[in-house]
């Protein structure tokens, strides 16, 4: 089913339809998102805990001192090369934990089209939301 030109729901019915969405969203981007991880942390031996998807709104992803990584519900509206981007971004900080020269140079060497992508998510990410 396509639903391209959008679809309408009763405002009867609005919150239990923006609740299951957004259920719908998380079951997606744990098992996406949990994926790419996984993938990248084995293509470039990077050691975390566990991951978790979060209900945040100010954050893509974030990355613990024990070595869990964090990512929102919403980036799985997002374009795979950009969930990747955010991917590598956190998997970086596992061994950087800061935004230095070196932490971005890293994230350019584990994905070269980083710019790009993160560039998509500032002008986009406002959109990725119920």
């Amino acid at each position: 089913m396509i639903f391209d030109k959008g679809f309408f729901i009763s405002k009867q019915f609005s919150s239990i339809a923006k609740n299951l969405l957004m259920n719908w969203y998380k079951d997606r981007a744990y098992e996406k998102i949990g994926q790419r991880v996984e993938w990248y942390a084995l293509k470039y031996e990077f050691k975390y805990n566990k991951t978790k998807i979060t209900t945040a709104q100010k954050r893509w992803g974030s990355c613990s001192s024990k070595g869990n990584l964090n990512f929102s519900w919403r980036l799985i509206m997002a374009p795979l090369p950009v969930i990747d981007y955010v991917v590598i971004h956190e998997l970086v900080h596992l061994e950087e934990r800061n935004h230095s020269r070196l932490f971005w140079d890293k994230v350019k060497y584990f994905y070269p089209e980083y710019p790009k992508c993160g560039n998509w998510l500032k002008e986009n990410g406002h959109l990725l939301k119920l």
